[in-house]
């Protein structure tokens, strides 16, 4: 039930990731395509419900996927807290840019529907840091990972978080400084720089850091390697597939 819960409620988000995110039609196929997977994870915990199995790679999703969703969602329901990260990476963006010479400072923070800072290039207005700038979302997802691991003794996950949670949070604030440099000085749109070049950027970098956690803690990649392998339960979702296709 927990898994249908919170398909149900993803599967209210991709019209507002979409506009959200100025048309960025990657994140809202992503979230339908995440809809069906979270319900197939129902159907596989209640299968093993059914059979009376553990299947180890179902409790590691559950727990990460909780420890994730917990603490990111606190801090986005917690304007205080979300507020202050805001803050903190739209200051050190700020900081990037001046290094370069670049006469660019933030606003005051604003509290609303949701938190923003925004940011003035030369003294005019240029883009607004939002909590989806932060890296939140990636970082979480990788302490998610790491925290529910079984039978990993504390060296390894803290090995794992020391090489990848500060780079994605460091090379976050390069890519928000590489969207408003591209947007101010090279005249590039904004579509282009944030959904297009930096989304490119930012997966690149998130799969050579999940290869780099893969080494250290390969427990992590045989979890994920295992969700892969649950069609091979041929439950009776898998065996209705099965006899349709052989039909054709």
């Amino acid at each position: 039930m927990g898994w249908f819960v919170f398909g149900g409620y993803w599967a209210t988000q991709p019209g507002f990731l979409y506009t959200k995110e100025a048309g960025d039609i990657v994140n809202a196929a992503l979230c339908i395509a995440g809809v069906f997977f979270l319900f197939y994870l129902g159907y596989h915990e209640y299968l093993s419900y059914r059979r009376n199995e553990d299947v180890q790679a179902l409790s590691f999703i559950a727990g990460s996927t909780f420890v994730s969703g917990f603490f990111y969602f606190l801090i986005d329901q917690m304007q205080e807290l979300s507020g202050l990260l805001i803050k903190s990476v739209a200051g050190q963006t700020v900081w990037v840019m001046q290094q370069f010479g670049y006469d660019v400072v933030t606003g005051s923070i604003h509290y609303g529907e949701s938190v923003s800072v925004p940011i003035f290039f030369n003294g005019w207005p240029s883009v607004d840091i939002i909590l989806a700038c932060t890296g939140l979302q990636s970082i979480m997802i990788f302490v998610g990972v790491i925290v529910a691991l079984r039978n990993v003794d504390r060296e390894r996950r803290l090995k794992a978080f020391a090489a990848t949670v500060p780079v994605i949070y460091g090379l976050n604030i390069i890519r928000n400084a590489g969207v408003i440099y591209g947007v101010e000085v090279l005249g590039a749109s904004f579509y282009m720089m944030h959904n297009v070049v930096g989304k490119v950027g930012s997966l690149v970098a998130l799969i050579i850091l999940a290869y780099l956690a893969f080494e250290i803690l390969p427990e992590l990649y045989d979890n994920i390697i295992d969700l892969f392998d649950l069609p091979k339960r041929r439950g009776p979702v898998e065996q209705a597939l099965h006899r349709m296709l052989r039909k054709r």
